[in-house]
């Protein structure tokens, strides 16, 4: 009687394991599928590397950091995008905007900044100070432009970084350049 008490236990005990077991896996399969699964993915035929969306008076500033830059005979382009609307609002009043641009000195470049599709050169002046550091900046001022706000405007420029071919030496291998990119806007006033 004693042994048929203890394989009945065992019986149970190997029944509730397997049961358990088989639980654990369903359970596992069943969250593991409904877990959420989000990817994402986007086109645009427009090549902008910065976007400036400009709603009301305001200061925005954005960071480049130059990691691979070579000397070479072609100027590395990169493009910004000054808007008077975002994805859900556009200015109220017409606004004028400025540019600045704050580079370190650590790369012997030269800038150049035009209107998309333009070849006037919009760069007013290009001044090199001394921070509390001792680290040298260059700062470029850039003539700006208008937005309306009667309707969405959008405005596209090119910065153009050359670093000529003649610096191809090892002490400038490695070397990373700063710049930073700042546009002013404040209301228009006619």
């Amino acid at each position: 009687m004693q042994r048929r008490r203890r394989r009945r236990k065992t019986r149970q005990l190997y029944f509730r394991m397997v049961f358990w077991i088989i639980i654990a896996i369903v359970s596992f399969n069943l969250i593991r599928g409904t877990m959420a699964k989000y990817k994402s993915t986007g086109t645009s035929n427009a090549n902008i590397d910065f976007a400036y969306y400009i709603v009301k008076e305001q200061s925005i500033s954005q960071e480049l950091k130059l990691q691979s830059i070579l000397p070479r005979d072609e100027a590395y382009v990169y493009t910004f995008l000054v808007a008077n609307h975002n994805e859900t609002e556009r200015t109220q009043t017409a606004l004028e905007y400025t540019f600045k641009i704050k580079a370190t000195t650590n790369l012997p470049l030269q800038y150049s900044v035009h209107r998309d599709g333009e070849t006037t050169e919009l760069i007013t002046s290009i001044t090199t100070d001394q921070d509390s550091d001792g680290t040298y900046f260059k700062n470029i001022t850039i003539q700006g432009d208008n937005l309306g706000f009667r309707q969405n405007e959008e405005k596209t420029y090119k910065l153009e970084v050359i670093f000529p071919k003649q610096y191809n030496r090892a002490e400038y291998e490695g070397i990373v350049e700063y710049i930073e990119i700042t546009i002013d806007s404040k209301q228009k006033i006619s």
